[in-house]
């Protein structure tokens, strides 16, 4: 009997032995979890920084592209104009008239930002010496332009 209740808690002590073990590697991967857990934290609180400093930079990007746009509404011209207002207004175009400069990618691709209004102004009714007021050129120049702004073949 004394045999029998020896084995029995060899046995159980075995197998608290092995549970042991189970426990420390549980600890052992909930402490590693918890840090993976703070890095990834970390790394979302940065993400959602960069986040609010994009937005933050696209509302006053759409803003400077509003008006550079209006600029040109009101009869200035682009001849001083960089690539990156090119950029600006055409962001800006892209949602006051996104159906219109959808269809203008969907027919041309993806062209420079100056092709893109070329383009834009176009569609909205402004003919060649209109065009060339706001680029800066003569109207031929202008035709030239849009006649080498390749439309994509379907």
């Amino acid at each position: 009997m004394l045999h029998r209740t020896r084995k029995r808690l060899i046995a159980v002590h075995n197998r608290l032995k092995a549970e042991k073990q189970s426990l420390e590697q549980a600890k052992t991967q909930i402490k590693s979890l918890k840090r993976e857990s703070a890095k990834k934290s970390d790394r979302i609180e940065r993400l959602n920084n960069d986040i609010m400093v994009a937005s933050q930079s696209s509302a006053a990007n759409a803003q400077c592209g509003k008006e550079l746009y209006h600029h040109i509404k009101n009869g200035g011209t682009t001849i001083t104009w960089t690539k990156q207002d090119y950029e600006l207004c055409m962001a800006y175009c892209k949602i006051e008239f996104a159906e219109t400069m959808a269809e203008i990618e969907r027919c041309y691709g993806n062209i420079a930002p100056r092709k893109q209004l070329i383009m834009l102004l176009q569609h909205l009714n402004y003919d060649y010496a209109a065009i060339g007021r706001v680029l800066g050129i003569n109207s031929d120049s202008v035709r030239k332009n849009i006649a080498r702004i390749t439309p994509l073949t379907k």
